[in-house]
């Protein structure tokens, strides 16, 4: 229910505004149902009283012995509201009350139903109801009565009511509008951004003109939160590239001081004892200037070994020629099947090379020490654009939730390391692991590519 309060509580005030204009407009139809009701009742008693009396034997005897402009003072001039007239059958004043003389002209319509009250408008938008009742000469009463005269305040009350109360309602209408527009919108506008923020990385909007003030301040002073996080992690991006600089170029100085040092003098040590092997000598000298000379050769392929995993000179080659060799020697080194799987590939740049070259060593390192793995399939293509790297073995995998980060503080830096590569040349790398599943590395650098790529061969390593 908190996940939808702000819904609730926007519901809650547009309800009522809603409802208020509902009654109104149910009440104004009441309301006029009832005054209709009221003076059609009434117009209709009202001619049903003269036409009584117009009935009357005396009333009749009179009437035929006057002319018909001489019956005006036979019908009754009453002090109630509303007029009365008499009218032969083609339509014709025959007699009329006092207060119908100045509007019976301008309402009176010959159309008007017999037995029936009916609504008419006059000229200056009066309402006006009418009634014909028949008498038994022939003739018409017609009655009639404006609203304004009956009723009086309940008409003015009829229409400055709902136009107060209709007011009122749209003004919290209006109320819930800004509400939603300037506040509810604006912060569902920055919970979302927030939500999909990645710290350290986006920065949100600094602004957002439509929000409130609270708002605004709000989003500004989280823009100031994100904008410092992100140089914290610009520099702890930079911190951490030259890191893998200076690691690289001790790895090359040491491979150097390794060759030019103990490479050679245990070389030169073998050079010593093949000279020595010449010599006559007993046969347990022999043997022991043998073993000497095994240990001596062991020596030196551990150190050029040594050397050439710290500073690999084939890297000079290229990118897929780097990672035939490190392929090669890792499945001899291990004693695993490593497949290699390369396309085509346009020339790129050291930093890529390298950046590829240890995610594969890195990989490979893991994937026999940690996961057992017993098979990799190393995979190197261009599709739409992208240089694509994929590494995946078949050993124990790990329970990975997508946070390299938590990995990194757990000790684990193979896979952070990776993660750190890839970012130093732009690219993207994602992990897919889980229990007894194996593991799967995805790497993905954008390159300007020109023109389809031929496949190439697949190498069983």
């Amino acid at each position: 229910m908190r996940r939808h309060l702000l819904l609730i509580l926007t519901l809650l005030v547009l309800i009522p505004s809603i409802a208020i204009l509902i009654v109104t407009g149910w009440g104004v139809v009441e309301h006029e149902r009832a005054m209709k009701n009221v003076t059609e009742s009434y117009v209709l008693d009202l001619a049903q009283s003269v036409a009584s009396r117009v009935d009357r034997p005396r009333f009749i005897h009179r009437a035929l012995m006057m002319p018909p402009r001489s019956l005006d003072s036979l019908v009754l001039d009453m002090s109630m509201p509303g007029w009365v007239a008499l009218v032969d059958e083609d339509g014709n004043l025959l007699a009329a009350s006092s207060k119908a003389q100045d509007v019976l002209p301008q309402i009176w319509q010959v159309g008007v139903p017999v037995g029936r009250a009916t609504l008419l408008k006059g000229p200056l938008g009066d309402t006006y109801t009418i009634a014909a009742i028949p008498t038994s000469q022939g003739w018409y009463v017609i009655a009639a009565v404006a609203w304004s005269q009956l009723l009086g305040p309940m008409v003015r009350f009829s229409h400055l009511w709902p136009a107060a109360v209709g007011l009122l309602a749209i003004v919290g209408m209006c109320a819930v509008w800004a509400f939603w527009r300037w506040l509810i919108m604006p912060l569902l506008s920055l919970e979302a951004e927030v939500s999909s923020l990645k710290w350290g990385i986006d920065l949100p909007k600094p602004d957002d003109p439509l929000a409130v003030w609270e708002l605004r301040r709000l989003r500004k002073v989280l823009y100031q939160l994100a904008e410092t996080a992100k140089e914290r992690e610009e520099l702890t991006q930079r911190y951490v590239s030259d890191l893998v600089q200076v690691q690289e170029e001790e790895r090359t100085k040491l491979a150097r001081e390794i060759h030019d040092g103990p490479l050679q003098d245990v070389t030169a040590l073998l050079q010593r004892i093949l000279l020595l092997k010449q010599e006559s000598w007993s046969e347990k000298a022999k043997k022991y200037i043998e073993i000497a000379e095994e240990s001596a050769t062991a020596a030196v392929r551990e150190l050029r070994g040594l050397c050439d995993t710290l500073s690999p000179p084939w890297l000079d080659l290229g990118l897929l020629q780097a990672l035939t060799e490190l392929t090669e020697r890792l499945a001899r080194i291990y004693g695993i099947k490593v497949y290699l799987e390369a396309s085509e590939i346009p020339d790129v740049n050291e930093d890529i090379t390298l950046a590829f070259f240890r995610i594969v060593q890195e990989a490979i390192n893991n994937a026999v020490k940690h996961g057992g793995a017993k098979n990799v399939w190393v995979r190197l293509a261009c599709e739409k654009g992208y240089l694509v790297l994929q590494i995946e073995d078949d050993g124990s995998g790990f329970d990975f939730e997508g946070d390299i980060e938590s990995l990194r503080i757990k000790g684990h830096r193979g896979i952070a390391n990776m993660a750190e590569r890839m970012r130093m040349v732009n690219g993207q790398i994602d992990i897919k692991s889980s229990s007894n599943r194996g593991t799967i590395i995805l790497c993905k650098v954008l390159l300007p590519l020109s023109g389809e790529k031929s496949p190439g061969n697949a190498f069983d390593v």
